[in-house]
Order: structure tokens, then C-alpha cells, then sequence
């Protein structure tokens, strides 16, 4: 009896349980991993586009005579030479838009809200703007821009 080769039923089964367990610790972090790409994608996407739309927003701001009116998620504002007249949130779209001969068109994407606050004495234009897409969480930026002198 001493002969016999080959393993027991319950040596195989432990090494079936110990299998089981590595497997398993593999597909849980596997999975976080490809949930924290996914996230980290995201934030990617999302500040990306709200650095165009703030740097988009502050040129355009910058280079206008002044404001002419401003409710919070819109401003228009005084051309100095081009066509950019305004500058609006699109909530439905989720996009930042730009009024350029009277027609708003897309600067960029994933935009939650987008707020434009406008002290008239020191016309200074405050620019907030938050986005979020998929995983990514909201994301707040801010700048502060001034037009230029008449």
C-alpha cells in the first residue's frame, strides 16, 4: 500500500480552494485596476475640456471692448473687430458655447455648468466652470479675466 501514487481527494480539493483564492484576489484587483483606469480616463477627458473652454472664454473676454450683460450661465459681450459676441452654458447639450455672428456653437463637451460673474467696477469677469463624465466625479476650474480698455 505504501506504493500507491497520486493524490487524495482531499489534497486536491485544498488545492482546488487554494486555486479558487488566487483567482478570485486576481479578477477583484484586475477589476479595480481597470475601474481606476476608467475613472482616471475620465478625469482626463473631462479637464481637458474645460481648460479649452477657459482659455477659449478668457481670450475671448480679453480681447472684447466689455460686457455688455451677463446672467450667470450667458455673457455678451462689446466685439472689439471679430465676430465673438457671447460666451453660454448649453445644460441640455452639456456643452460651453460660443456666439460667433449670432450663431452659439460648440467649444467644448462633458461641461456641467458654467458660471460668469461680472464686477462692473473693476470689470473683472469671474469664469467658473464644472464638468463630470462618467466616473470621473465634478470638477470645478476657475480664472478671472478683465476686457480690455476701451
Amino acid at each position: 500500500m505504501g506504493d500507491q501514487k497520486g493524490f487524495t481527494i482531499i489534497e486536491t480539493m485544498i488545492a482546488a480552494v487554494i486555486f479558487f483564492l488566487v483567482l478570485s484576489a486576481a479578477i477583484y484587483v484586475g477589476s479595480n485596476l481597470h475601474i481606476s483606469y476608467l475613472k482616471d480616463r475620465d478625469k482626463i477627458v473631462v479637464q481637458e475640456n474645460m481648460r479649452i473652454a477657459l482659455k477659449n472664454i478668457s481670450r475671448g473676454i480679453r480681447q472684447a471692448a466689455d460686457v455688455t450683460a451677463y446672467n450667470g450661465a450667458q455673457i455678451v459681450l462689446v466685439p472689439s473687430g471679430d465676430t465673438i459676441r457671447g460666451y453660454r452654458h448649453d445644460p441640455k447639450q452639456q456643452e460651453a458655447k460660443v456666439n460667433v455672428g449670432g450663431v452659439y456653437l460648440p467649444i467644448s463637451s462633458y461641461i456641467q455648468s458654467l458660471q460668469f460673474d461680472y464686477d462692473a467696477e473693476s470689470r473683472l469677469v469671474t469664469i467658473t466652470i464644472k464638468g463630470g463624465k462618467g466616473h470621473s466625479g465634478i470638477m470645478e476650474m476657475s480664472t478671472r479675466v478683465r476686457p480690455r480698455a476701451n
